[in-house]
């Protein structure tokens, strides 16, 4: 049986490893291609399985994938995720809507907002979206969701200072 300060390390370090994966496709398929890489060199599957927190059905399914499929096979299919609630040709429409100014629509204002843009999708596409939903089709629509003046510089995000913190040393 393993020491519980070193079990408490393994533990660590697997919700890290976690935590820095996340949801990107291409850091999973690059952990999993580092599970290959350790079969590969002689690892056991169970035991990397067990270094891992993975279970061993799971390891040899990308194996699998990867000698069906190469590389690609080991990166996750994209999901589709939500339908929009705008078709392509309403969304192309709508950037054209936003060309003019609301006024000429009959909604108050020079500038659209989102606010602006709610009502319009509302009256002329009998589409509901939420308020910040609408502020984001803004911006990706005209490329920003306010007037000019009022953007203020981007921040600059400072450095994680949890992103591979642990505890304790390796020995």
């Amino acid at each position: 049986m393993q020491e519980p300060n070193k079990e408490i390390q393994i533990a660590q370090l697997r919700d890290a490893v976690r935590k820095q994966i996340g949801h990107s496709r291409e850091k999973k398929a690059c952990y999993r291609a580092f599970c290959l890489l350790m079969i590969l060199q002689g690892q056991r599957i169970s035991d990397i399985a067990e270094a891992l927190g993975e279970h061993t059905r799971t390891i040899e399914r990308w194996r699998k994938r990867f000698n069906e499929h190469g590389l690609e096979g080991l990166l996750d299919d994209t999901s589709p995720g939500r339908p929009a609630r705008l078709s392509d040709s309403a969304m192309a429409s709508v950037a054209r809507d936003l060309q003019s100014p609301p006024s000429s629509f009959g909604i108050d204002g020079d500038q659209w907002r989102g606010k602006q843009l709610q009502q319009h999708l509302q009256r002329n596409y009998q589409v509901e979206l939420s308020l910040r939903q609408c502020q984001r089709l803004l911006k990706r629509l005209n490329g920003a969701s306010r007037p000019p003046d009022t953007l203020s510089a981007p921040r600059s995000k400072p450095p994680r200072k949890d992103a591979l913190k642990l505890h304790g040393s390796l020995a």
